[in-house]
């Protein structure tokens, strides 16, 4: 009952938004309570393309999270990154809902650069599509990100992403705007074992997002993350371990009433 009342009221806060949201993926990102502005990670190619930039080798990727362990709430997708030079290439897509109530799909295509060994910045088409059910219609659009982080001590890294600067339109009989969203935020490296992220998200139309994590790296293949967001109040908590160029993240968000979302991701860097 509680799963079927909270798809009900999903689907019509989707259909009143429009959808088009920007959904955080990466169990290393939501371990730390999805703070990961500043960090280098395959993922970044949802949470701030400037972010492949530092990566060193090509990453092949896939990622799995069910909202509140409703598979009608499930997400999935793929991605593959490809350093060249002092850039780097990247395609990923994935999926949200279900095709029977809500069902949205994203695919990506991001290019990053350095730009000297303090500044990165980069940039990412997506093609949005969404069905609304079978009584609802569907419809499509293109919308595009931007981002960059940059160096300022040897210990901090301050960052910035912008989603939808065009302020692109769903069309169809959605004459909504897919929903515009920036976000700033700063990491600080204690120490090689130690990291803590923070950054503040802004829809236009809507109050702000804050999130806080920190990375602790106990043993040279483990990773230990913990985090909170606000708006809705979530905590976070999860683990990483790296073995060779095998990546295996598992992650989970709690929220109160709702229960939990848990988390995960494998990724493979061909060393």
């Amino acid at each position: 009952m509680r799963h079927a009342l909270l798809i009900t009221t999903l689907l019509v806060a989707l259909i009143t938004r429009a959808g088009g949201e920007l959904w955080p993926v990466g169990a290393r990102f939501a371990g730390m309570g999805n703070a990961g502005l500043t960090l280098v990670d395959l993922w970044s190619v949802s949470a701030n393309q400037a972010g492949l930039a530092g990566l060193e080798h090509p990453v092949a990727g896939a990622y799995y999270q069910q909202h509140w362990l409703s598979s009608d709430l499930a997400m999935q997708g793929l991605a593959f990154a490809m350093p060249l030079g002092k850039g780097c290439i990247a395609v990923n897509g994935g999926s949200f809902g279900s095709t029977g109530l809500f069902a949205q799909q994203r695919y990506g295509l991001a290019y990053a650069m350095r730009l000297g060994q303090r500044l990165r910045v980069g940039v990412q088409l997506d093609y949005l599509n969404l069905r609304f059910g079978e009584n609802y219609g569907k419809t499509g659009t293109v919308t595009a990100e931007v981002g960059l982080q940059a160096k300022l001590t040897d210990h901090l890294w301050i960052a910035a992403h912008l989603y939808n600067p065009n302020r692109a339109r769903l069309g169809g009989p959605y004459n909504e705007r897919v929903p515009t969203v920036f976000s700033a935020g700063l990491g600080y490296t204690f120490s090689e074992r130690v990291v803590l992220c923070a950054q503040v998200d802004k829809d236009i139309d809507l109050p702000e997002r804050y999130h806080v994590g920190i990375e602790y790296r106990p043993a040279n293949v483990l990773y230990v993350r913990a985090g909170v967001s606000s708006r809705p109040v979530q905590g976070h908590g999860g683990v990483g371990v790296r073995i060779k160029g095998l990546e295996i993240d598992l992650a989970v968000a709690a929220r109160s009433q709702l229960g939990i979302t848990p988390m995960f991701n494998l990724n493979y860097r061909f060393e």
